[in-house]
């Protein structure tokens, strides 16, 4: 599992010299998507970090200036027309084990909050979707993580289902039921969305404004700027390829280049 191992114990001395290089404050806030974090040598799955690899991110990250909210709060700001220079939320996609076993603790020491994008109808089972995956949390695993104040959820529809591939009803069901789910696991208000596989069109936005949602994410890479539509919000999609290095370019990028 080499490739997970990237990025791992690179000396604090490093990514101080990597965020003299940054700008002060860079425009715009910016959305990390992660997937599983964890140490098994059996998972050759795409975007599954090592928990050395995951904290040393978050550590140059935050070295570098940038500060850690909710996605919800970088939500509200876009909303409100306020300042989002020098944000970073922390997501993840599908409710993988690793969020819990591994990634939690992370985020737990560091104090960085993360929001968990859960297929509500595909829980504490391998995902269907994604063959050689960890197993997903369950719904008593998601209520523990939710109770630390950290974590928060939002959908990722019910079935992990391409949005703009389905029927109209079948569209509106993955949007709604899973909301309904979500607020019955204490995730309230559950208004923001990760679309499976980042897949949307006009139609999926506007169905996804009809069920309640105030926001939803793509994987467009960028960041979030004034100008962003809150139902194409894109984010960095992190991967084991991602040293600091790597990572502090696409940080230091300027909106207007992507």
């Amino acid at each position: 599992m080499e490739n997970a191992r990237k990025g791992r114990d690179v000396p604090s001395a490093v990514l101080t010299r990597i965020g003299r290089r940054l700008p002060t404050k860079t425009r715009g806030a910016a959305v990390l998507c992660y997937h599983d974090i964890g140490t098994d040598a059996a998972n050759t799955t795409d975007y599954y970090l090592s928990p050395d690899c995951f904290r040393t991110q978050l550590e140059g990250i935050r070295a570098w200036g940038f500060t850690f909210v909710p996605f919800a709060e970088i939500v509200d700001r876009l909303l409100a027309g306020r300042d989002l220079d020098g944000l970073v939320a922390v997501t993840f996609d599908d409710a993988l084990v690793g969020i819990r076993d591994a990634a939690a603790p992370i985020l737990a020491t560091l104090g960085i909050p993360a929001t968990i994008f859960v297929v509500t109808e595909v829980l504490g089972i391998d995902p269907p979707f994604w063959p050689g995956a960890a197993r997903t949390l369950t719904a008593d695993e998601l209520q523990a993580l939710t109770a630390s104040g950290l974590i928060t959820l939002g959908s990722h529809t019910c079935t992990h289902a391409s949005l703009p591939q389905v029927p109209d009803d079948v569209r509106t069901r993955e949007l709604r039921d899973s909301r309904d789910a979500l607020v019955a696991l204490g995730g309230a208000p559950a208004d923001l969305l990760a679309y499976p596989s980042g897949h949307h069109d006009t139609a999926t936005e506007a169905a996804a404004a009809a069920a309640g949602y105030r926001a939803a994410c793509t994987f467009s890479f960028g960041r979030v700027t004034p100008a962003t539509d809150p139902f194409a919000i894109p984010r960095f999609c992190m991967h084991t390829g991602q040293t600091p290095f790597h990572l502090a370019r696409l940080l230091a990028r300027r909106p207007v280049d992507w």
